[in-house]
Formats: structure tokens, sequence, C-alpha cells
């Protein structure tokens, strides 16, 4: 409770200094204007000698009423960091590819879809007749750690600007970064911790999910504008993931071991196992352009049919406000898994125990075991994060090389302060007899602090230094809490280089 205190004594001082700034301004000043960037320096037409990178779209193909745009945003980093166990490393964030087709006038089509850590999956299989019988053999290759996801892909139909009804794969509007995460917009090679490395979200950024719903915008006075975002969708649930390992011991026995971990992850694309759906809504206010604060929420069943039923509520506050060259954007998530206990208790019943091997009598050679876990389970999640950044645009740097290629070429000093707190996080949970025998949790408090400057070339291009400091209380492991970082270390310092690029 005190540290929400103190937070909204950070969030009341940052209003009140947000507020005086205001009314000392007359208002943002736009950063980036491709058009009258394209005419100084005479790309406005068809006779440029030169394309310059961002000054207007590579893939685009008809008019504003009706085309077809193809896009991609691509993210590598390299990390060092200081905690034991953690080697430095390259690392391909991730390729995202992006279709958007306005099929006629007021129909839309868009889509994304993410190969994160990907280099390449192969599969062989081969079916033979042997021996007298058949004889299948199948190897499947490929990058470890590695993903494809469909970010997401919707359609919509616009009666108006104020009303449009969108339905499919969409992105859940719980805060400002879920609805805005392309790697390439941010300036910090990492992502923010309350909606990616902890996360207080109730699933990792960018969550996703299969619904209908509305959207618009609507104009309130001359400068003045609200937009709305609300969704019935099939909701997050509490889901298994089968862990298999295979391990090789002296002088005990060879273990062979499947173990199924019990998380939350986004819902189906399918059928919903929970027979029940969620709402989730977002309302921005932006009162001029370049000042934005938005409230947000999702509430909705997140345990399958075969256990009890309980509901998650998360709430959403964030902002944006620009002054001229110098922003503040921030972000406060709270995510309240009801009944936590009675769900592991209902769990436990269905399951019946928790752990089953076979004996050392019956396989003296090999040890076989089934298990059933909880994973990163914690009744009440909630955090923030706070950044600052400068836009600075020497006359050395816009009149240099970098100036006559790219459309903004600038540098972007930064500073990001994160907070996560974890309230009843499950780190013992006994399962015997279809009871919940033994049921442990811990408290757990995660700061961040990143310093950085990037070198953006434009609106769509940056390159990214960082330093970052992570540390948990209670001399918890970071492994346990923060989903990025396998080590037994309760602190880390993290040196990183990254670049991200789109188009």
């Amino acid at each position: 409770m005190k540290y929400m205190i103190r937070f909204f004594e950070v969030v009341f001082l940052s209003l009140l200094m947000t507020t005086s700034l205001f009314a000392a301004n007359q208002g943002p000043q736009l950063k980036f204007d491709e058009k009258s960037i394209a005419e100084e320096k005479g790309t406005s037409d068809n006779s440029k000698k030169e394309f310059i990178y961002g000054a207007e779209p590579i893939a685009k193909f008809g008019n504003d009423r009706n085309y077809f745009k193809l896009g991609a945003y691509a993210s590598m980093r390299f990390e060092h960091d200081s905690a034991s166990g953690i080697a430095d490393t390259f690392t391909f964030r991730r390729f995202v590819l992006e279709t958007d087709a306005k099929i006629a006038s007021r129909f839309r089509i868009y889509s994304e879809i993410e190969f994160e850590r990907f280099r390449k999956i192969e599969l062989e299989r081969d079916v033979t007749a042997q021996n007298g019988g058949l004889k299948v053999t199948q190897e499947i290759e490929g990058t470890n750690q590695s993903e494809i996801a469909i970010e997401q892909a919707w359609f919509e139909l616009a009666f108006a600007d104020w009303i449009r009804f969108q339905g499919g794969g969409v992105l859940i509007p719980v805060g400002r970064f879920n609805i805005n995460h392309d790697d390439n917009l941010w300036n910090f090679p990492r992502r923010s911790l309350v909606d990616r490395g902890v996360p207080v979200l109730p699933t990792t950024a960018a969550w996703d999910e299969l619904g209908l719903g509305l959207n618009g915008d609507v104009e309130v006075g001359e400068k003045s504008k609200l937009n709305y975002k609300v969704y019935v969708v099939n909701g997050v649930v509490l889901d298994a993931e089968l862990e298999e390992v295979v391990q090789t011991r002296s002088p005990k026995r060879d273990k062979l071991e499947l173990e199924a971990e019990f998380g939350i992850s986004t819902g189906t694309f399918s059928q919903d196992i929970k027979n029940a759906k969620a709402v989730t809504g977002r309302l921005m206010y932006s009162p001029l352009l370049g000042h934005e604060f938005g409230f947000s929420g999702y509430w909705g069943r997140y345990t399958p049919e075969y256990l009890v039923g309980k509901n998650l509520t998360a709430v959403g506050v964030d902002t944006l406000q620009v002054f001229g060259n110098f922003d503040v954007e921030a972000e406060y998530v709270l995510s309240y898994f009801s009944g936590l206990k009675d769900v592991m208790s209902s769990f436990a019943n269905a399951v019946g125990e928790g752990e089953v091997a076979v004996k050392s009598a019956d396989s003296p050679d090999l040890e076989s075991e089934i298990a059933f876990a909880p994973s990163r389970l914690v009744e009440l999640k909630q955090g923030y994060w706070l950044e600052l950044r400068y836009h600075w645009r020497p006359q050395w740097l816009t009149k240099s090389w970098f100036g006559k290629y790219f459309s903004d070429p600038h540098l972007i000093p930064l500073l990001r302060w994160e907070q996560a707190f974890l309230n009843g996080r499950i780190t013992d949970a006994t399962i015997s007899g279809g009871q919940l025998t033994e049921y442990v949790t811990q408290n757990n408090q995660v700061d961040r602090l990143a310093v950085g400057l990037a070198f953006r070339l434009n609106p769509l291009a940056v390159f990214q230094l960082a330093y970052e400091y992570t540390q948990v209380n209670n001399g918890t492991p970071l492994a346990e809490v923060v989903n990025y970082l396998p080590t037994l270390s309760s602190q880390n310092n993290a040196v990183m280089f990254g670049a991200a690029f789109g188009f």
C-alpha cells in the first residue's frame, strides 16, 4: 500500500509540473512532417535524384481511398550482463511483416505476422515398409526460443470516423504500450518491464485476442479529441505448456521427466475453453496535439471450465505529453486474479497428484516422472514506468551526410524508471491425494533504471545505446520474477546496443 501511495504522489507532482509547463507553452511543435521535409530536400516530385529514407512510403499501391501497403519492422540487440550465468549475446529480437489493405473506401484489412528469435524450422518425415511392417521417422529442427505468431489480423468497416466496426485478432487496449509496441517506434533496446519483462499485464505485449468491437474518433471542440476502443473477446486463460526433460546422471538413475506447467496465456483462436467472454476497452482524451491521457480496463473469467470460475480484472492509466522537443510518457497497470488459492485447490482436485514417479525397484536404470505445477502465477500485480526524452537536432548533424539521405536525423538522450510489485506470487504449491497440502506465496518488488542515447535516422529507424540496472528485493533470484534474465543473482547491470528499422 505504501508503494501505491508513493506512486500516486509522484503522479500528482508530475501532473502539477505538467500543468505548469502546459500553461507556459502555446502547445507542442511538430517534430516531423513528411511533406515539408520532402519539399525542403527537393524530393516532392519525380525529379528527385536521391531517395530519402522516411520521406515517403516505400511500398504503397493505389490512392487514399483504395490502397495496399506492405511494411515491416525488425530489431536486434547486443547485450552484456553482470549477473552470473548470463553470456554476452547478440539477439535477433523479431521481424514483423505488416500488410494494410483498404479494399473499399470504408473497408480495411490489417495483419502482422511476427518471427521472434526465429531463423529456421525444418521437418523431415519418412514412412517406409520394413521388416514386414511400417517404419515412421520424424525429425524437427529449429532455432532455440523461436516463435512465429499472428500479432494482429483484423477487418474494419467504417460507418463514420466516430464508429468503426472491427473484428478478428485485435490488440487488447490496456495501456498505451500494448497498442503502440513496434520496436522501431521506441528508443530503448528492451521493452518496458511492466509490459514485457515481468509482466504486470496479464500476459506479455503484444497481447492480442480474438473478438469483435467498436472504435472511433470524436472531435471535441477545435483542438480536442476523444478516441475509444471497446471489444468482446475470448480472453486470457489458465492453460498448460508441456516441458520435456531428458537427463543422464551418475551415480543416480537417468531421468525422463514430463511437466505440465500451468500459467496465464492469451485466449484461444478456436474453441473457448472457458465458455466465457471478456470485455476490454480504452478511452483516450487529447486536449491538444501532443497531449494524451488514456484510461483502460479488462474484465473476464480466466479459469477453464474444469476449474472453479474466477475472474481477472486489469486497469491501466497512461499519458504522453510533448513540449517542443521534450517528451514525458508514462503508464501504470494493475492486474488482479481473484481467488487464486481457490483456483489452486480446484486444480489439485482435478489433478489428484502433483508428482508421480516410477520407483527404482520397478525401473533401476531410468527414473520416469510426470508433474503438474503452476508457472509464474501472482494474485495481484501492479507497476509503472516513466520515460523522459529530449529530441536534439544540432545543425552539424542535420547538415551532415545523414541529413542528405535520411529525413529526420537527431539524437535523443533518454531516461526510464520502472517498478513492478508482485503480491501473492506462488513459490510452492504441493498437491497430494487431490488436496492442496501446501500453498506458499511471496511478495516481490522489481526496480529497473535505464539511461540511454538513441540516434534516430527518421521516425522509422533508430540506433540505441543503453545502460540498465535491475534488482529484486529479498535476495530473490531474477530468474524467478523476470522472464529475460536466467540467473540466480538478484541484481544485474546491463549494457546494450540495439538497432530497429521499419518501412
